[in-house]
């Protein structure tokens, strides 16, 4: 795909090409310093720039945009790289890196506010980055651009450092999804919704009917927040904010004519967000049979904290899965 990121006050954006490679190992891929907490390993050789550089091509043809090299407007100095990579229909993580002599500059937080818009401009509607729990400086700047803490211990590899996986922070921006609080829900709301799940795994595999349903979302102790469109309910999720578990997802459901346009991952972050303004943990439930779900879960930054067997049908486990922000001391 082609496409271009606007130009900022003092830099510029470009998709790298192959010649860009010997530019690239010598302004910043090879330097220990630049590449410390870096998710890909410090370049060895030209070559290695080379293979960045298939690795982008490869992005822009296949996703909606791919890496970028950021060049100063005055001078035309490669000073590093950006970009968005795509993990979802609409969900992208974001990174950049600087030779050492941009450093100090402000350039890094004027790339990400171009990333920022470049990621709305591609219909982004959950913009997440991942940095080292000890690299302050990067967390500082994700700040600075209104992206929140959304998940400590996610696994990550930063291949400078050690060669196994390590833990992370996850960062994200407050999703482009518009989630509202029912405090009054109507009969056709609860109704929209029991219809939803009842037509969704689990509560397919769980042998769930609508007027089951119908009680899971009328429980006003439990709060019910939406995503509408032009045809009603396009989204919800059931929150628990009491007791142990506080901060625990009951329900999420997509309705399926939205299934697989990024939907799901930009609601469950917003009901995420709404949860740690109160809590330091989030909670959910994955049923053992829902292979595709515990996938969708893993990629935002869930860890699993426990296997409850045989808890609802036998022979399938219901798996309990967190993520957390700070500890409640």
């Amino acid at each position: 795909m082609t496409g271009t990121c606007s130009p900022t006050a003092r830099l510029r954006f470009r998709r790298p090409a192959l010649v860009d490679a010997p530019e690239i190992f010598r302004r910043y891929s090879t330097d220990p310093e630049v590449t410390r907490f870096l998710g890909w390993p410090r370049h060895r050789s030209v070559a290695d720039a080379e293979g960045f550089i298939a690795f982008s091509d490869h992005e822009w043809t296949t996703k909606p945009a791919g890496p970028l090299l950021i060049e100063r407007l005055d001078t035309g100095q490669l000073i590093g790289s950006t970009g968005l990579m795509w993990d979802g229909p609409a969900s992208a993580q974001v990174g950049y890196v600087l030779a050492q002599d941009a450093w100090g500059q402000g350039f890094a937080t004027e790339a990400l506010g171009a990333m920022v818009a470049f990621a709305a401009e591609r219909g982004v509607t959950r913009l997440a980055a991942q940095c080292h729990p000890a690299h302050g400086a990067s967390a500082h700047v994700l700040e600075k651009w209104g992206f929140r803490l959304n998940a400590r211990f996610v696994a990550a590899t930063f291949p400078n450092l050690v060669a196994r996986e390590q833990d992370s922070l996850l960062f994200v921006r407050p999703p482009t999804v518009d989630l509202e609080r029912v405090a009054d829900r109507s009969d056709d709301d609860v109704a929209q919704c029991a219809a939803m799940m009842a037509t969704s795994e689990p509560w397919l595999t769980l042998d769930r009917t609508v007027d089951a349903l119908i009680p899971v979302i009328d429980d006003r102790d439990k709060e019910l927040h939406v995503v509408r469109d032009a045809h009603g309910i396009a989204g919800f999720a059931v929150l628990d904010l009491r007791g142990l578990l506080n901060g625990y997802v009951q329900t999420l459901c997509v309705r399926p004519d939205r299934r697989g346009s990024g939907l799901g991952a930009a609601l469950l972050t917003a009901a995420e967000l709404r949860v740690l303004d109160q809590s330091a943990n989030v909670f959910l439930c994955v049923s053992s049979f829902n292979t595709r779900a515990q996938k969708f879960y893993a990629r935002l930054g869930y860890e699993t904290i426990g296997v409850m067997r045989d808890l609802v049908i036998t022979g399938a486990d219901e798996i309990l899965l967190r993520k957390t922000v700070r500890s409640f001391r």
